[in-house]
């Protein structure tokens, strides 16, 4: 597990990107004779390849699902092992999230393979473009999740098992602000960089309502230094556990964003795209109860959680899948001091294996 995870952090993977990722999986995957399939969704998503999938003929009994794709990492860095802790050389990012959920689901492929263990009902599902919309859960054909238990290895945090089992309602946003191209020097100009910097601060990012989130990601603005650009998109997301609440505070922004533009006599275009919705498994459905069953088994604590963020588990809810988050142990990921210990993902690659049945 260890020599995959770190082949699998040392590849470019951003999301749409997933090649790189997808080519160590599907390798690794031919070295211990599993057969994979590219389900194809490539032309759906827009992503370099399709989801990588595992699976028999027939519906899923049992899912495990990891990305293939990491967040977009600008200096790309090595990474190194401080004992058995895994960390990037000299601080940074590594794409920590979800390479540690694939290279787990990896190792619980190949020990059931070996064992003889690897049944046609249970599935395998590497997504692409996790991080950018939750595309490859989006195209997944339902037969790997309808009416099955469905096992996300995309969370972090200690103790193991720590089970994620409600997650926000996410909604992306960009605004595009545009103004006239123009010599850096020329008089009377609209800078579009400008507009979008004075405009943020009015969205009121960050903690929002009762139960909600403001966040701004990018500000795209091509130009150079002696040029006054014309347009610039900004980005971001609103996250809530509360979708009218969230759907008040966009509102709220939208029309914000008019009085900006008709105040400053420029064009502001706000377009959303709710990504995914809220989802909450009760804590006393079946899957939480087999899933602390499987814990006590393996002897290790159990801790029901909550996430902050989408993901492909939201996904599958809102299509009609029993979903749980489990963690990989990762810690602080998307941030310079992102790290995991070896030990804690061995600890995950066991608990897995008891929740798919065996000993």
């Amino acid at each position: 597990m260890k020599k995959i995870f770190l082949a699998l952090l040392e590849t470019e993977s951003p999301y749409g990107f997933e090649k790189g990722s997808a080519r160590v999986v599907c390798s690794f995957l031919d070295e211990q004779g599993i057969p994979w399939y590219d389900d194809g969704s490539a032309a759906a998503t827009g992503c370099d390849c399709g989801n990588i999938i595992i699976a028999g003929p027939g519906a899923a009994r049992l899912s495990f699902c990891a990305h293939l794709d990491t967040i977009r990492i600008f200096e790309k860095k090595k990474p190194v092992c401080e004992g058995t802790v895994v960390r990037a050389s000299g601080g940074g990012v590594l794409g920590i999230d979800d390479m540690s959920g694939a290279a787990l689901l990896l190792e619980l492929a190949a020990s059931l393979h070996e064992n003889g263990a690897l049944a046609p009902d249970i599935h395998f599902l590497f997504t692409v473009s996790e991080e950018a919309g939750f595309k490859g859960a989006w195209a997944l054909d339902p037969r790997h999740f309808a009416g099955a238990y469905t096992f996300v290895l995309d969370s972090g945090g200690i103790p193991l098992v720590r089970v994620v089992h409600r997650g926000v309602g996410q909604t992306s946003y960009t605004i595009t602000v545009s103004g006239v191209m123009c010599h850096a020097s020329a008089r009377g100009k609209k800078n579009a960089a400008l507009f979008s910097a004075k405009l943020i601060p009015l969205l009121k990012p960050g903690t929002a309502g009762k139960a909600s989130f403001i966040h701004v990601g990018s500000i795209d603005c091509p130009g150079s230094p002696n040029t006054v650009p014309d347009c610039s998109v900004i980005g971001g997301q609103v996250s809530s556990f509360d979708q009218a609440e969230a759907d008040t505070l966009i509102a709220a922004m939208e029309k914000t964003t008019e009085h900006f533009a008709r105040d400053e006599g420029v064009t502001a275009d706000f377009e959303i795209h709710r990504d995914c919705d809220l989802w909450v498994t009760p804590e006393d459905d079946p899957i939480i109860a087999y899933a602390r069953s499987a814990a006590e088994k393996a002897g290790l604590p159990f801790e029901l959680n909550e996430t902050g963020s989408g993901s492909d588990a939201q996904v599958i809810f809102r299509r009609g899948g029993r979903v749980i988050k489990i963690s990989t142990g990762m810690l602080c990921p998307h941030s310079r001091a992102e790290h995991i210990d070896l030990e804690d993902m061995r600890r995950c690659a066991e608990y897995l294996r008891v929740l798919a049945g065996q000993p």
